[in-house]
């Protein structure tokens, strides 16, 4: 019995690393191209191709949950399923992404005019048409690599998948680099996405045909049984995506409508890395529901308790801070990675900071939930979000201009957010007062340590260009984090454990700067 769990574990532990290995190397690619992609474009362009980008993402979540429906029904075929209905299912899935394309291509083809005045495109209206056959293209790639990527996710190759995914996230950055620097524009950015979603797809489909033949898609009738499997669980799945991709991609919208693309671009930029840094906290939440679920099995609700209220303490302790550092030092990490300041985008990543750091905290009540076996928990949460989000995106675009739109991203995911913590406590039985005592001491603490950073600015250390930059937002950061962790000691908030961990970091840290500054006037 050990021998069989044993190797559970390993599988476990080595499929979490390549996938966690291939969302560095992905995001990687991203922190290098966006700049040069931004520098090569131009505000107004890079603004018009995140429009396009996001229409089109939008467009690219109405797969009827296949994605999931998918993975699920390959995992569960065991030898006393019949081959044929899983084929195809995963038959419907391959037909179903050139379906939507073909939709796709003729709401596009009918209703351009309109969605080239209501984004305001202007002359560049007949660039932004080819690249939005370009960015079709790779939608249903997209689509036709559902099925493929479902067998090898449904049969745990994620060893491959990792491959798959890192090859061509880098080849996708080194033909966009190199298209760019040849002079190639929307078009021909466009068309190095298609063409890399048209390799990821065969690569993904050769690799799930060589390996497991026996599920390869067939085009075939369903029976009821099957259909009624699929739209059961994949539309329950597909309304979240759905309402995920409206409070993600809408914002853009609304403010290329109403301002035009250059702030739509520069307001993206600010998104794109403020989800880049909550990757790791939002993986690491990933990365612990099957742990959760197995020792849950093994410790009951006890043990479960214990986790949730552990997790977020630690998520708190950790985000609390680091969302405060963001929004006292957008400015800075913004021109360390474009080379220079963007106001929308640093003004992005302040007003969305917080409400994304609740979120994440969040995440632990989401993990019990799905643990507990009780998901759709979160569901009338995430339409609360949007809901709120559009509710308030008119009246806050018209009193304070362009910052209301992220602003009413942020009170939307704020609210549900809240909403989501009550409703959950109250329907699984946790008292929520535990809850409450364990966010507000780091919260408060984070919220005073910005102030006092924010206000000190002025003496602190600045300059020109990514070196300034960097001095700025380390030092800003540093300050923060420094000043929140002194008003948690002060306040008896750390345990005698945390403080002991936290006295060997500061010696840790402090000998390297000495050493360090040894070395330097040696």
């Amino acid at each position: 019995m050990a021998e069989p769990t044993a190797r559970a574990g390993a599988r476990l532990t080595r499929n979490t690393l390549t996938m966690l290995a291939a969302r560095v190397v992905v995001a990687s690619t991203g922190v290098v191209t966006l700049p040069i992609v931004y520098e090569r474009l131009g505000a107004v362009e890079f603004g018009v191709w995140v429009l396009l980008s996001g229409l089109l993402a939008m467009a690219a979540v109405l797969d009827l949950g296949l994605g999931s429906t998918l993975v699920r029904e390959v995992a569960g075929a065991g030898p006393e399923r019949d081959p044929v209905s899983v084929r195809r299912l995963l038959g419907l899935g391959l037909g179903w992404g050139v379906v939507l394309g073909l939709l796709l291509l003729v709401v596009l083809t009918s209703g351009w005019p309109w969605i080239s005045h209501l984004l305001r495109l202007g002359e560049l209206s007949r660039d932004a048409w080819h690249a939005a056959l370009w960015l079709l293209v790779g939608v249903v790639a997209g689509g036709v690599e559902t099925p493929w990527r479902a067998i090898l996710e449904g049969v745990q190759r994620y060893g491959v998948l990792a491959a798959v995914t890192s090859i061509t996230a880098v080849f996708g950055a080194a033909l966009t680099v190199v298209t760019l620097r040849l002079g190639g524009g929307l078009a021909a950015l466009a068309a190095c996405t298609a063409g890399t979603g048209i390799l990821r797809t065969a690569m993904l489909a050769v690799a799930a045909e060589r390996g497991h033949r026996h599920l390869a898609p067939r085009i075939g009738r369903l029976t009821n049984q099957d259909l009624r499997r699929v739209t059961g669980y994949g539309l329950r799945v597909q309304l979240t995506s759905a309402t995920g991709a409206v409070n993600v991609e809408l914002d853009k919208l609304i403010l290329g409508a109403a301002f035009g693309p250059a702030v739509a671009g520069s307001a993206d930029l600010g998104v794109r890395l403020l989800n880049l840094l909550r990757l790791p906290p939002a993986f690491a939440l990933q990365v612990l529901f099957p742990e959760a679920v197995r020792r849950t099995a093994i410790g009951g609700r006890d043990w479960l308790d214990r986790f949730y209220l552990t997790t977020v303490r630690y998520l708190a302790v950790l985000l609390a801070p680091a969302a405060a550092a963001l929004v006292v030092g957008a400015e800075p990490l913004v021109r360390l990675w474009l080379g220079h300041p963007v106001d929308w985008a640093a003004a992005t990543i302040a007003i969305l900071a917080p409400a994304y750091a609740l979120n994440l905290v969040a995440g632990a009540a989401t993990v019990t939930a799905r643990v507990q076996g009780r998901p759709g928990l979160e569901t009338r949460y995430v339409l609360l979000s949007v809901a709120i989000n559009l509710a308030l995106t008119i009246p806050l675009l018209v009193l304070v201009g362009p910052l209301g739109v992220p602003l009413a991203t942020s009170l939307g995911v704020v609210l549900a957010t809240g909403y989501f913590l009550a409703h959950f406590h109250r329907a699984t039985g946790r008292p929520i007062g535990v809850l409450l005592r364990i966010l507000w001491p780091p919260a408060a603490a984070a919220t005073l340590a910005a102030l006092v950073t924010a206000a000190s600015t002025e003496l602190l250390p600045d300059g020109p260009g990514r070196l300034g930059a960097a001095a700025a937002g380390s030092v800003r950061a540093a300050l923060v984090f420094a000043l929140t962790a002194a008003l948690l000691l002060l306040c008896g908030y750390l345990r005698a454990d945390e403080r002991s961990r936290l006295r060997a970091l500061a010696t840790k840290t402090r000998r390297v700067a000495v050493s360090s500054v040894a070395g330097g006037d040696r």
